[in-house]
């Protein structure tokens, strides 16, 4: 064993009141537990890598929130995070489960709308609670705007209200200008809106498809799918969101872009 004096600990477990040997017990089995962790999601990536992932529908919505009036946008976002998390629901739930998985999503069953979903996915841990608490940002401007028959009132919804805490993506992107001149612009909100659903919309896709295996394969899913560049359908995922970007971009200049 190491000499006592010797500070190899992380900083949480040091500044534990224990003994040394009781620090150096629960060091080592971390060590071990992030080393069999380590080598899991290097094999969870490896298998990703043979094959890429289905994103057709995701480019289909993607040109959309790009191009649409944007009064519609909310209300396509929310009808494909619907489809998407109905899909992840499927999936996670058994198929034993009294009565069968089809009913919990009908009906009156517990899963029966967005909103529900939405919830049950974040209490859970079903996707990402961040993730959950976006989505439904978007879904109260969906609401705002499908019970409001006075479009003047929503001309500028993505201004107000919680849809306009979304996370501000292309304050990230400019960050990339360095790497890809055309970043660097100046944004107004309504393209910053646009470009803030399509990525929003990526992750929603990125994570729908792959949260839960990371889950049953023993991973810790955000470590999985995002730390040190992610996996290769998070590489193929970003492509498609930057071609969209830069279609948003190309219209707010009048130039055309490739899709």
């Amino acid at each position: 064993m190491r000499p006592a004096d010797e500070n190899w600990f992380d900083p949480d477990i040091q500044a534990m009141t224990l003994g040394y040997g009781e620090k150096a017990g629960l060091q080592i089995y971390r060590n071990y537990t992030r080393a069999f962790e380590d080598e899991g999601i290097k094999r969870f990536r490896e298998a990703l890598s043979s094959a890429p992932g289905e994103y057709a529908d995701f480019e289909k919505l993607a040109h959309l929130l790009a191009t649409e009036d944007i009064r519609f946008l909310p209300v396509i976002a929310c009808g494909y995070a619907d489809d998407v998390l109905k899909q992840v629901f499927l999936d996670v739930i058994p198929p034993n489960v009294p009565g069968g998985r089809a009913e919990m999503l009908s009906g009156y069953g517990p899963l029966s709308d967005l909103s529900k979903r939405i919830r049950l996915a974040h209490a859970f841990d079903v996707l990402s609670g961040d993730l959950m608490d976006a989505i439904d940002r978007v879904r109260s401007a969906r609401n705002r705007i499908s019970h409001d028959w006075d479009l003047s009132k929503i001309e500028e919804f993505y201004l107000n209200g919680r849809v306009s805490e979304l996370a501000a993506v292309e304050l990230m992107l400019a960050e990339r200008a360095k790497d890809f001149p055309e970043l660097a612009v100046t944004f107004d909100p309504a393209s910053a809106f646009r470009i803030r659903l399509i990525w929003l919309m990526g992750r929603l896709t990125y994570e729908g498809s792959l949260y839960h295996p990371a889950k049953v394969g023993g991973l810790k899913p955000f470590r999985a799918l995002y730390a040190n560049g992610g996996t290769a359908w998070l590489a193929q995922m970003s492509n498609i969101c930057m071609a969209k970007t830069r279609v948003v971009i190309a219209a707010m200049s009048k130039r055309p872009a490739e899709a």
